[in-house]
């Protein structure tokens, strides 16, 4: 597929979102500098690189230089969620009840996606943010890594390797268009499956 083709099948599929697309226009309306917007989109939840990068072909940026921009937004928050989210979590709780039966609704649906990467933390945590489907990507990534009490660069780089992989997937789904992004995206997480069951095997081998 040639770069405009990639860039119109971009442009249908963020338009086709509806919330990318919305938020775009928000910020750049505000005079917010293209480059700026995919950052911006980047550091946000849901969003993250897997709604910035084809927004960033939309705007037309460079494949290369958006890409970067997007690793770059979607790693911001990681750090401060890894270190700060389980004071916040105690200190909400100790304002409102209802906050606190909110959170410990939300932290066992986190601790339930949390289960598989026990055994294999740095490996199945790369893994799970690297297959860019919904529920995956850095900030579950960095919720799971600071449940499990992950030491900090641990968690740090598994997030990190796992966003670049993202982003390469991200952009290879954007540029072979729809109809091969549901391959691709059938494989990946055959893939991902199969290697965590290996994974898992091989661990209960050698207890």
């Amino acid at each position: 597929m040639h770069c405009g083709d990639a860039r119109a099948a971009a442009a249908d599929n963020i338009r086709g979102s509806g919330f990318g697309v919305k938020v775009a226009k928000a910020l750049r309306a505000l005079g917010w500098p293209d480059e700026v917007v995919v950052f911006a989109l980047a550091t946000l939840p849901v969003i993250e690189l897997r709604g910035a990068i084809p927004v960033g072909y939309w705007l037309q940026l460079h494949p290369v230089f958006l890409t970067v921009l997007s690793v770059l937004g979607n790693m911001v928050p990681i750090p401060f969620i890894i270190l700060y989210l389980k004071k916040v979590i105690a200190f909400l709780t100790k304002k409102n009840e209802a906050a606190s039966h909110l959170l410990d609704m939300l932290l066992d649906k986190a601790k339930h996606k949390a289960a598989p990467v026990k055994e294999f933390q740095w490996l199945c945590l790369m893994l799970f943010v690297a297959v860019p489907f919904p529920g995956t990507g850095a900030w579950t990534g960095a919720f799971i890594a600071s449940i499990l009490d992950m030491p900090f660069w641990p968690a740090v780089t598994a997030n990190l390797i796992g966003v670049i992989l993202a982003a390469l997937v991200v952009n290879l789904l954007v540029n072979l268009g729809l109809k091969y992004a549901i391959v691709c995206a059938i494989i990946l997480l055959v893939a991902s499956t199969f290697i965590w069951r290996i994974l898992r095997a091989l661990n209960k081998s050698f207890i």
